[in-house]
């Protein structure tokens, strides 16, 4: 083994190697108890961002704001949901009661 080898190992050996996994986004779904209209949602309601564009996709995208961070949730026709961006389970259901309440304060939900 040459010398440069023994080192490297030597030096990787008794260190950790990289860095310890850090929760950056939490990805979670679910199913709202009633089929949405994402084409009057995407028409009426007033997100942070939205984009429908069922050529491309079939399901809303939607950004709602949480601590002055935009969270993505995509709604879809049947009544599921996805959110991302949670980088808690705290901050996921803040996601989630944000994009409830609006839904049910449009009439929605």
């Amino acid at each position: 083994m040459k010398n440069s080898e023994k080192k490297f190992k030597k030096n990787y050996a008794e260190k950790p190697f990289g860095t310890k996994p850090v929760i950056s986004n939490i990805v979670a779904s679910g199913r709202f108890p009633k089929e949405l209209d994402i084409v009057k949602i995407y028409d009426n309601v007033k997100f942070e961002e939205s984009e429908y564009e069922p050529e491309t996709y079939p399901a809303l995208l939607v950004k709602v704001l949480i601590k002055g961070e935009r969270k993505h949730v995509t709604l879809y026709k049947n009544g599921k949901y996805i959110i991302a961006g949670a980088k808690s389970e705290k901050e996921l259901m803040a996601i989630y009661d944000e994009i409830t309440k609006i839904l049910k304060k449009e009439g929605y939900l």
